[in-house]
């Protein structure tokens, strides 16, 4: 006998309720209870409310991970998402503390004393407005987002496609872009992407048709030494995401963000049979998280940055999920290191911030001349 429906894909909405609805009839029967002094019963009922919603919002807490990691999460969602998480989890460090300070005061019948009394209700009332603001995320994020209402997700999402023969890279106002591969892949770019550490001398680039007869980027490349490409203005919470073929390429694949210098960025690494999130600052890696990675010929990357959530997924799975402190607004792209051949068929950043970005769009705002002699500069004279 299943738990719970073939539908449902987690218990989540079937217990985050129970947590909510204890800790508030424990707050109003803790009232009632100094009010209502005569019914002794009546304090010791709200200290067992109080113990069972704080192992509710444990099971809450824990339940609401695992289905993040599992339910379809629309972009726009992810702020939301992150702050729910960190609200579920202060509330459930507040309500377990409470609800152990209770039991100990119970015991030295310190909370017998009016005073006493008043001042923990006003403490769990208090408290009731971390309970407010995590429910509150949490309906944004099922009847506006939809979060949760669809399966368990199998595939990535992919970029849309861009008609065959266009040009450049599509930029949109708030800072997303999104880059496919066409005829043209290896003129494009060069005349869009920077170079901000390596030398283009140690890359040969060429449009390429994959075994599907879709257009890709081919990169042939041997250096022992980290090379960087950037696009796009600053972003502070982003996703990226990209279409690879690594299957003949020997080293680390990276998709990076927040790239603020050649050796200070973020980065979901693909490397061998490994997947790690992890940052790079002014050249000491530091490592949120590590995953598993199942081989197949082409991989759908995406990573994650959301109020220092950093989740990272492999064809549709999340894989690694860390946190940390969130690094300044940066430029997003890409980093290789290692020798042999892959292709890149589309790169796509959707910026999770409301509002313009902070503009870093120099060489984007150029005419096509200028940006194409500028490129040319940088060819000959960037080697850093």
């Amino acid at each position: 006998m299943n738990l719970i429906p073939e539908w449902m894909s987690n218990v989540h909405p079937l217990i985050v309720h129970f947590p909510i609805a204890l800790l508030v009839i424990a707050v109003l029967t803790d009232f009632i209870a100094i009010i209502l002094k005569r019914f002794g019963w009546l304090k010791p009922a709200a200290l067992w409310l109080y113990v069972l919603g704080a192992l509710g919002t444990i099971g809450a807490y824990f339940s609401g991970k695992q289905a993040a990691d599992v339910v379809n999460i629309p972009p726009q969602a992810y702020s939301v998402i992150s702050v729910h998480a960190d609200l579920a989890l202060y509330t459930m460090l507040f309500f377990s503390i409470y609800a152990a300070l209770r039991l100990f005061f119970a015991r030295k019948k310190w909370d017998q004393k009016l005073v006493f009394s008043l001042v923990l209700f006003v403490v769990a009332a208090g408290g009731l407005g971390l309970v407010q603001q995590t429910a509150e995320r949490g309906g944004e994020l099922v009847f506006r987002f939809g979060v949760g209402a669809n399966a368990l997700v199998t595939v990535d999402e992919k970029p849309a496609q861009k008609q065959k023969g266009a040009a450049n890279i599509e930029v949109e106002e708030n800072g997303s872009w999104f880059w496919q591969a066409n005829e043209k892949a290896a003129l494009q770019f060069r005349q869009n992407f920077k170079l901000i550490k390596g030398r283009w001398d140690d890359l040969i680039l060429q449009g390429a048709q994959t075994e599907n007869n879709q257009s890709a980027l081919n990169i042939q490349i041997n250096t022992k030494k980290t090379v960087v490409f950037a696009f796009g203005p600053k972003l502070k919470n982003v996703q990226i995401s990209a279409q690879v073929r690594l299957a003949d390429f020997n080293g680390r694949f990276l998709l990076a963000h927040h790239i603020l210098q050649p050796n200070t960025y973020d980065f979901l690494a693909i490397e061998n049979k490994t997947v790690r999130l992890g940052r790079l600052e002014k050249g000491k890696e530091k490592i949120f998280d590590t995953g598993a990675l199942e081989l197949t010929p082409e991989l759908t990357l995406k990573v994650v940055s959301s109020k220092g959530h950093y989740r990272g997924y492999v064809n549709g799975r999340l894989i690694v999920h860390g946190h940390g402190s969130d690094l300044k607004s940066g430029q997003t792209g890409f980093a290789l290191l290692g020798s042999g051949q892959l292709q890149i068929k589309s790169i796509k950043v959707v910026s999770l911030d409301e509002g313009p970005p902070m503009m870093h769009m120099e060489m984007q705002n150029m005419p096509q001349e200028k940006k194409s002699s500028e490129q040319g500069h940088q060819k000959m004279n960037q080697d850093y």
